[in-house]
Formats: structure tokens, C-alpha cells, sequence
């Protein structure tokens, strides 16, 4: 714990007062609050030991309409400012800082720029950057800046279509390609007609062309100011020297205003029962299309101790695998996916149940059934097993604090917000001890009951709205606004005409113009000197357990224990493989011999922290060929419940049961009706996943679960009330085949006394589990380019081409990883995202030959393959300065040198244990990206040239656009019904 002496409460530093010090046990942390009396800036400071620093400096940003001005205000205070007069600062650091997380967030009512580096000297650097770029961006004089990242005019020619576009605005004509954001869209709307919350923060695009420069630089001009700000900090910092710089560079510029941004609540408008259409591809079934959502206003946003109970709720009765209303509703045939959601992050938080694979007339019984529901268990009380396993289950996360690789104090910077945004203290927001006491306590009360009262059925504030599915009103709406666009055009003269051409040339030339060496030479940096030199290597401790492989990944876990089980699949068929990652869904879920599912969810979070499953693969050399298929099992529990997660494991593996009733037919359904709302969102990892597996043994199997599940479960969702004992039985032969000892192998992350305790507890599942046998052949996937062009309602693209770099004779070099930095944040940046108007584009090339670029939210098709193809020839021509080349290289590792939860270093160890990965090969491949220079990247351009060449592609997009351009693919399908 670091803790400052001296700094009591009252002390001034550096022009910051100090006016409240605390120790909060949830975060390990000495806090400060604080404020910059001068500008009246806020802070608050999280001081403790952690070398992952954190800064953030937030604003609350309440926008009247749906232009979308913050979001594009977050974007463009990024393209430039006063000490860094570049167009893209925001890459620049992205390419040459040691940062653990650095990007900017809109919020419905707040935005938020923030930064991380275990570096200090790098952390200096962004936050000088941030500060620079938030007080003094350059898009206050430059309306280039509003154009690129929020809308211009396009105009070819005099007789072209007029037409728009903008990074942002294609952004969001992605987002509400989504029946989803369309949806969240109208309930906020009817929920808050008079506040904030009631537009669209992140801008509709009917909406966003509205916004001009001087409400957009009007908007900086009342919101950006100190007196508007939240600066947070977190970790182990020099603070002293981080306020004095603050204050001598930034704030000390400003004096304090009587800033009003505040957020008005908005007064119950009464209730609100609406339906409206959302569009669907033209041969796409409307069955099962509904989509339904009630959500209410809680309107007690500072009551923290609430939001955990209100979690608690919605677990209980919605999302856990037993969840009891959600029973209800399927069991009535409202729907085929139901879920629940509690949304706090806003002044007047929101709980809401989902239903999806529904029909339009079960809105009229939504409501009856949910209040019959709540209110016999206001009269019967509630299931205290069922809130005691929630409310552990919620604790374990809580005090496991593992946010999937994120820094630490990033997460507790955003917690902060939710309070501190209201005047509240902003450590009240990561405290939740007390709150824990209260709830557990109010189990054996009436305190839950008293919730549902309230806030559910005695709450008049609320808005039942459902979407319906209208096939052709995508085509519709583009062409009512090609109509508008037209009609626009026709009232312009020649002269108009000819300034919106020039415009959009002028706009081109400045995004084609590189940066000066000067503005370049602004962005401080490190140097290759001060990057560290060994690679790496994560590694388990193998040894033997009864008879299986054990791998212990040794780490500090806080008594906490991770286990994971990889069950080999070699020897499975093609045939077997769909019915597998069937398994990965729905086990856990299922009753077992000795309990019913729900008897079991309920144990599994009384004991656990989770167990979860999952099919994947981890390369070997070569280009795809040779791979580790694995079934993985992983739990996670406080180690003195070891025995009883064992246990658990047994039963699950051993002992389900999936034949009995209806509930693997309600499984499979609910899973179909999720890839319905899910597919695509997820285009960008659907048509790599399927361009690769035309061209890879390995990707083939990867992408069995990906775009070909879906086709699967649509097939047997159609029958599966009446397959349901053949699809049971074939999932019973794959449990007995694949949960034996000889496939097995376990691994435990912890220290000495988690690993002594597994060892202790596994005889009572191996033991139990055959011994089996293990083939040695792998899955023989007929791979053939197929060149797909998956056609959607949505109005963008994700646009994938790649291949296997190994089947054209080249290896894997580190050098690649330094390409795939220069290509994400320069050459496919520009060409893809800051010319084209997508939201952005990523770059593969993997070990094993993998290599794909892949578009996102692109407006594009035939453009973004042009880009790809033309790469070649910039690579072969690639030079640039020795810094440039630096800060390629420093991005890189930026990427590769982030701190590594217990879950992650796992991942790491048994991918090295699976696939013989050495030290001294990690190594190698560290020092090529150390040493790379323009040279190497030159030389893979025929690297890249072979692959395109090939001109192996997949798209995912608007069905009018994959229909313009045919010419690209051999097949043309929709998404599964």
C-alpha cells in the first residue's frame, strides 16, 4: 500500500486541495479526493502498489439531440492539437507507446479518455497527449477534422449520386444495422421523452448530418472545461510530480467556471406499451422474428447497496441456467431466448427483461405473466438457496476482481463515475462489503420482497416496446434517403456542386499527406534502448496425477483456485465435431442422475466462482495442418472448495442426463435465437474464421464453431422437438467418448497449497471416469475456396481476404508482427478507415500461416479488396525513419508485454505445453521484432503478394452491395433462418 505522509485533508499541492483520505479495503487503496482550486478540476487518486498506472480525464457530456456530437467530439479531440499538431496523435501513440490500454468512451451521458502504462515515462507521455488533446484539439479551427470523423458530402462526379459518409456516421449505420441498438433506441426515447438519456449519444444516422461546425465547436466549448472535468488516477505514481505537471501545464491555464451541466430526472411520463418494424433481408422467414423488452426506471442511482441487490435479482430470476421467470416465459411460449439486465453508468438506472425468437402477439401477455409471477413470490417469500448462490456467486467476482486482461484500475476508473458523475463520492462506487452484509442479511427478511414491490410491480415508469420483423425496409430506407439525397442534389448549382467535389478532394489530399517530420518528432517516445530484452515464457510444472498429465501454473490467487481440463479430441469425426460444440453449450445446464438442473446451478454457484466450457484448438508448426483439438473444462472456486468443484465436475462430465423432458430443446433453441440476434455483430470474426478455413485444417475446425454451427443449429432447431432423443442420445455417446482419462490432462494455477489441494480432491472424478482411449488422427476437412459473399439486412460490410503464408514456402518471423502494427494503424488505417469511412480493419499472421485483413463497419467492398491487393506494392516500397521504425516496434510489444491475469498465464503455459513452444524460440522471435527494420518489412511484400494473389476472400454485408459486386465471389448465401 503506498500512502503519502503529510497529505492530510486540507493540504495543498501544487494547486490541489485535498478534502478527503481514506483507505477502501475492496480496492487495497489509499484514496484521495481532491480539486484544482484554481480551474476547479476534480480528482480522486487510488494509490496503492499496482506498476499498471492509470489516468483518466472524464466530462459529462448531456447532448439534446442525436447528431451523435459527443461521440464525434471523442474521436476528433484525438486528430491534433495545440502541442502535437498531427492528424492522428491518438495512432501515433497507439504505434509507439508501452501502453496496457489507451482508447476514449462515449457514454449516454458522460466521455471518458483513458490510459495505461507500467512505464513511467510512457505514462507522462500519454497523459500529456490526453490533456493536450481534450483542452486545446485542433477541430476548433479545422472542419476537415468534423468532415473525416463525422459526415461530409461524397460527390465522384457532376452526374454521380450524392451520398455520405464519415467515420462515425458508418459506425453507426453499423450499429443500427442491429434490430438490438434499434431497439434500445426506442425504449430510451419513450423512457426519458424529456432528458438526456432520450437521444442517441453515439448519433443516429438519420440524424448525424444535421450537426454543423459551430455546434460542434460550441459543444467543446461548454463541456470540455476543468470545472467539467474527473481526473482519475490509480496505481503506484509519483503523484506529487504527476499534480505539479497537471497543474504547470494544463490547468493553471483555466480559471474556474459555474459550468451547468447537471442531469435532470426525468419525472415518470407514465407507461408506454409500443410496436414498431425493423428491417430483414428479402427471402429472410419473419417467424420467430419478434423482439420484446420492458424495462423499468429505478431511479436510484446513488444507492449502491440497491444496484448489487437489483444483480442479484436479475441473476436469480432471468440469466442464471435455473432462472425461474424465464422458465415461465418459454414455458408459455413467449419466446425461445429470454435474459434480464440491470444498467447503472446513468443517473436513473434501468432493469429490463429481453425476449427474442418471439411473435408479435405475446406482447399483450408479457406483462400479466411477469406480474403473476413477482407477485406470488411477494406472498411466498423468496428462495433463499437460490439468492444465497447468487449472492456468493457475485461475491467471488467481486473479490476476484479479474477483468479479463484489462488493468485493474481502469475498470475502478469507470466504477468511479457511476457516483462521482452525480456528486457523490466516487469511492463509494468500488465499496461493496457493507453492501454485502446488508444483502445477505436481507435474505432472511423481507428486504428483496420490498424490492420487487417497488420497483417492479408497483412501478408505473416503464415501456414495453417491441420490434417486428419487415422484410425489404432496409431497402426501403436506403432508398428513401438516395431519394432525399437526389432531391437535395437537384436544388444545387453547378458552382455548389463543384464545392462539394472539392470539398471531398481537398478532405482526400489532407488524409494522403503525411504528417511532417516535425509533427511527427512532437510525439514523445522511447527508445529501443529502454524496451525490455527477454521475452516471456510462461510455463507449467509437469508432473503426474492419478494417472493423467498435471500441469501446475504457479501464481499468487489469493485463495482462490483455477482449474482447467483439456480433453483431447484427437480421433473424433466431422460428423461428431457440430454435436461437440453442442456439448461446450449445454452442459451444466441439463439434469443430471442425481438433481435436477436447477438443484445444480443453484450448487455450482454456492461452491464456485463459475465453471464454464468450451472447444478450441492450439497450433503447431506447419500451415495449419497439424493442431491440439481440445474439449476445455474450467472452474474456478475459493481452494478450501476444491472437493466440492471436483465433485461437481464429476457429476457434470459423468452423469448428465439429455433425454428428460424438454430442456435440451429449450437449450438449443434459446442458443439459435442468440446467434440470430448475435451474427451480425460478429461478422468481423465470422468471415475470418470462414475465409481461413478454405484455406486451413485447423481453421476448418475452428470455424465448425462459428458460421457452420450456426447452420447446424438452425437445422436441428427446426425439429428439435421431435429429434430431441436422437440429438440426446448422440450427445450421450459424445460425453462417454470424450470424458475419459486418456484424453485428460488437468491444469491448476495457484501456489503450492492450490495445487497440493487438487491433487488431494481429483481421485473422486478420475477414479469415476473410464480410462478410455485417444485416436491419433485429426478432423479431414475438405477444404475448397469458396469465396463467400453472406448476405445481410445490415448497411455495412466486414470484408476478409487472406490465405496461408506457409503454403507458399515462407515461415513466421517477428518481423510480422511489426508489419501487422504498420498495416493496422497506418497503410489500412488511412486507405480503410480514414479514406473509406470504416470504423477500422485488422491484420492476422499467425504461427502457423494464418494471415487475413479484415474490414469493419465498412461502407466498402470492392474498394477495401483493392486496398488489400494494392499492399504489395507499398510494402515493397516501404521506408521510413529509424524512429518511425522505433515506434512501430514499441507498439508492438505493447501488445505483446501486458500484465496477465491467473486465467491468462494459463492460457499461455498450455499453449506452450501443447504445442512444444521453447524459451529460446519466444526469444527469437522477440528479438526479430527488436531488431526489425524497413528491410525486413520489405522483404515479406512478396509474402504478401502470394497470398493475394490467391484472391481468397469472404464478406459479410448489405445484400444490395454483395449483389454489386457478384464478380468477387463463387457463392452468394444469407445468414441461416
Amino acid at each position: 500500500m503506498v500512502h503519502k505522509s503529510g497529505w492530510e485533508v486540507s493540504a495543498k499541492h501544487h494547486g490541489f486541495r485535498v478534502d478527503k483520505v481514506e483507505y477502501i479495503k475492496e480496492a487495497q487503496s489509499t484514496a484521495y479526493e481532491m480539486i484544482h482550486e484554481q480551474s476547479g478540476a476534480r480528482v480522486f487518486y487510488l494509490a496503492n502498489d499496482d506498476d499498471n498506472k492509470v489516468f483518466s480525464v472524464s466530462f459529462r457530456t448531456t447532448p439534446t439531440d442525436s447528431t451523435g456530437v459527443p461521440h464525434i467530439c471523442e474521436h476528433s479531440t484525438l486528430c491534433g492539437s495545440r502541442k502535437f499538431p498531427l492528424k492522428e496523435p491518438f495512432v501515433e501513440l497507439v504505434k509507439g507507446s508501452l501502453n496496457t490500454f489507451l482508447n476514449a468512451m462515449t457514454f449516454p451521458d458522460k466521455t471518458m479518455y483513458p490510459v495505461a502504462s507500467r512505464n513511467a515515462v510512457d505514462f507522462k507521455n500519454l497523459m500529456d497527449v490526453y490533456l493536450d488533446a481534450v483542452f486545446f484539439p485542433n477541430f476548433l479551427k479545422d472542419p476537415q477534422i468534423l468532415s473525416q470523423e463525422g459526415w461530409h458530402y461524397e460527390l465522384e462526379a457532376p452526374d454521380a449520386p450524392l451520398t455520405y459518409s464519415g467515420v462515425v456516421y458508418n459506425e453507426m449505420k453499423g450499429v443500427f444495422s442491429s434490430p438490438d441498438a434499434q431497439l434500445e433506441c426506442r425504449v430510451m426515447q419513450h423512457l426519458f421523452p424529456d432528458t438526456t438519456y432520450g437521444v442517441e449519444s453515439g448519433g443516429d444516422p438519420d440524424d448525424i448530418p444535421d450537426l454543423t461546425q459551430k455546434d460542434f465547436v460550441a459543444f467543446h466549448r461548454r463541456y470540455y472545461h476543468p470545472s467539467n472535468s474527473y481526473i482519475f488516477l490509480y496505481g503506484d505514481l509519483d503523484i506529487d510530480d504527476t499534480l505539479a505537471f497537471i497543474d504547470r501545464e494544463y490547468l493553471s491555464a483555466f480559471s474556474a467556471e459555474d459550468v451547468h451541466t447537471e442531469i435532470t430526472r426525468q419525472a415518470c411520463p407514465g407507461s408506454v406499451v409500443k410496436t414498431y418494424p425493423y428491417g430483414i433481408a428479402s427471402d429472410e422467414s419473419t417467424e420467430h422474428g419478434t423482439l420484446h423488452s420492458l424495462t423499468y426506471v429505478i431511479d436510484d442511482a446513488l444507492d449502491t447497496t440497491l444496484g448489487l441487490a437489483m444483480r442479484v435479482l436479475t441473476y436469480v430470476y432471468l440469466t442464471s441456467p435455473a432462472a425461474p421467470l424465464k422458465k415461465v416465459f418459454v414455458d408459455e411460449g413467449l419466446g425461445k431466448d429470454i435474459s434480464g439486465d440491470f444498467q447503472d453508468g446513468i443517473l436513473q438506472p434501468l432493469w429490463g427483461i429481453r425476449i427474442n425468437g418471439s411473435e408479435p402477439d405475446a406482447q399483450k401477455r408479457i406483462l400479466p405473466l411477469m406480474r403473476d409471477f413477482f407477485r406470488k413470490v411477494v406472498a411466498q417469500g423468496i428462495d433463499r438457496t437460490l439468492f444465497t448462490a447468487s449472492l456468493n456467486r457475485l461475491e467471488f467476482a467481486l473479490r476476484e476482481a479479474d477483468f479479463s486482461g484489462r488493468p485493474k484500475g481502469l475498470i475502478y476508473g469507470i466504477c468511479c463515475m457511476n457516483t462521482w458523475l452525480y456528486d457523490r463520492a466516487p469511492g463509494d462506487a468500488i465499496r461493496y462489503e457493507d453492501s454485502l452484509k446488508i444483502l445477505r442479511a436481507g435474505i432472511e427478511t423481507d428486504y428483496f420482497e420490498r424490492i420487487i414491490e417497488k420497483y417492479i410491480l408497483h412501478n408505473p415508469h416503464y415501456a414495453l416496446v417491441s420490434l417486428v420483423p419487415e422484410p425489404g425496409l432496409t431497402e426501403q430506407k436506403e432508398k428513401a434517403l438516395a431519394d432525399k439525397l437526389a432531391a437535395y442534389k437537384a436544388t444545387l448549382s453547378e458552382k455548389e456542386l463543384e464545392d462539394i467535389m472539392a470539398a471531398a478532394k481537398a478532405l482526400k489530399k489532407r488524409q494522403e499527406t503525411p504528417d511532417s517530420a516535425e509533427a511527427l518528432a512532437s510525439i514523445p517516445m522511447l527508445s529501443r534502448g529502454d524496451l525490455k530484452k527477454e521475452a516471456d515464457y510462461e510455463e507449467a510444472a509437469v508432473s503426474e496425477a492419478g494417472g493423467v498429465p498435471f500441469c501446475h501454473v504457479e501464481d499468487r490467487t489469493n485463495g482462490i483456485i483455477y482449474i482447467n481440463a483439456f480433453f483431447d479430441l484427437h480421433g473424433f469425426t466431422k460428423d461428431e465435431l457440430p454435436y461437440v460444440y453442442l456439448l461446450a453449450d449445454v452442459l451444466g445446464d441439463l439434469d443430471t442422475k442425481s438433481r435436477d438442473y436447477s438443484e445444480l446451478s443453484a450448487l455450482i454457484d454456492l461452491h464456485t466462482g463459475g465453471i464454464l466450457y468450451s472447444v478450441g484448438s492450439i497450433s503447431k508448426r506447419g500451415d495449419g495442418s497439424d493442431y491440439m483439438p481440445f474439449f476445455r473444462i474450467k472452474a474456478k472456486a475459493l481452494t478450501c472448495n476444491t472437493e466440492k468443484a471436483v465433485e461437481l465436475l464429476q457429476e457434470i462430465t459423468l452423469q448428465t442426463v439429455y433425454t428428460k423432458g424438454s430442456r435440451l430443446a429449450e437449450l438449443i433453441e434459446e442458443e439459435k435465437t442468440g446467434w440470430d440476434a448475435d451474427a451480425f455483430r460478429n461478422g468481423q470474426t465470422l468471415v475470418t474464421k470462414r475465409l481461413l478455413s478454405y484455406v486451413s485444417q485447423q481453421a476448418a475446425f475452428d470455424e465448425a464453431g462459428e458460421l457452420s454451427y450456426y447452420q447446424f443449429l438452425s437445422k436441428i432447431a427446426a425439429t428439435v422437438r421431435e429429434e430431441t432423443p436422437r440429438i440426446g442420445n448422440k450427445l450421450d455417446e459424445i460425453m462417454k467418448k470424450l470424458f475419459v482419462r486418456a484424453r485428460l490432462t488437468v491444469a491448476v494455477t495457484g501456489g503450492k497449497d492450490e495445487a497440493e489441494t487438487l491433487v488431494a480432491a481429483l481421485p473422486q472424478w478420475l477414479d469415476a471416469m473410464p480410462a478410455g482411449t485417444v485416436g491419433d488422427s485429426l478432423f479431414d476437412f475438405d477444404l475448397e475456396r469458396k469465396n463467400e459473399g453472406i448476405m445481410t439486412s445490415g448497411n455495412v460490410q466486414y470484408v476478409a481476404k487472406g490465405g496461408n503464408f506457409c503454403s507458399h514456402g515462407y515461415a513466421y518471423t517477428g518481423a510480422m508482427a511489426v508489419l501487422g502494427t504498420i498495416l493496422q494503424y497506418e497503410y489500412l488505417w488511412i486507405k480503410v478507415r480514414v479514406q473509406g469511412g470504416a470504423y477500422g480493419a485488422h491484420t492476422r499472421f499467425n504461427f502457423n500461416g494464418h494471415m487475413v485483413f479484415c474490414s469493419y463497419r465498412d461502407p466498402h467492398l470492392a474498394a477495401t479488396l483493392k486496398a488489400y491487393d494494392d499492399l504489395a506494392d507499398y510494402l515493397a516500397t516501404f521506408s521510413v525513419s529509424e524512429r518511425e521504425m522505433t515506434k512501430y516496434v514499441i507498439g508492438t510489444l505493447s501488445r505483446i508485454d501486458v500484465p496477465l491475469t491467473p486465467q491468462l498465464r494459463t492460457v499461455a503455459a498450455m499453449a506452450n505445453y501443447f504445442n512444444n513452444d521453447t524459451k529460446e524460440e519466444n526469444q527469437q522471435r522477440r528479438d526479430q521484432i527488436l531488431t526489425a527494420d524497413a528491410e525486413d518489412i520489405r522483404a515479406l511484400a512478396p509474402l504478401v503478394k502470394a497470398v493475394m494473389k490467391d484472391n481468397t476472400v469472404c464478406v459479410m454485408g448489405s445484400e444490395r452491395k454483395i449483389k454489386e459486386e457478384s464478380r468477387f465471389f463463387k457463392e452468394t448465401v444469407f445468414l441461416p433462418k
